[in-house]
């Protein structure tokens, strides 16, 4: 029934995807659904980020907890702030 019903949705060119945050789902069709959510990026101001922030944040994270002397005792963490046997 499944492989039925991808055939479907690819012939008729829909997709499926939640409605709002609850749980109903609705059949749309994909050039319609494309639409939608580039309007509302375009309409909440979504920028595209031209590098990946999660390095920076990482670093950011690691030398925090490294700073932090009232956290973590530096004579039992090891290299990576793992604790040593």
């Amino acid at each position: 029934m499944t492989k039925e019903l991808n055939k479907k949705l690819t012939i008729e060119n829909a997709t499926i995807t939640r409605a709002g945050k609850g749980k109903t789902v609705v059949i749309i069709n994909s050039n319609e659904y494309s639409e939608k959510v580039h309007s509302f990026l375009n309409a909440n101001n979504f920028n595209i980020l031209t590098k990946n922030p999660t390095e920076k944040f990482h670093n950011l994270i690691h030398r925090t907890i490294k700073e932090s002397n009232l956290i973590i005792d530096k004579k039992i963490t090891g290299k990576h702030g793992q604790q040593n046997a």
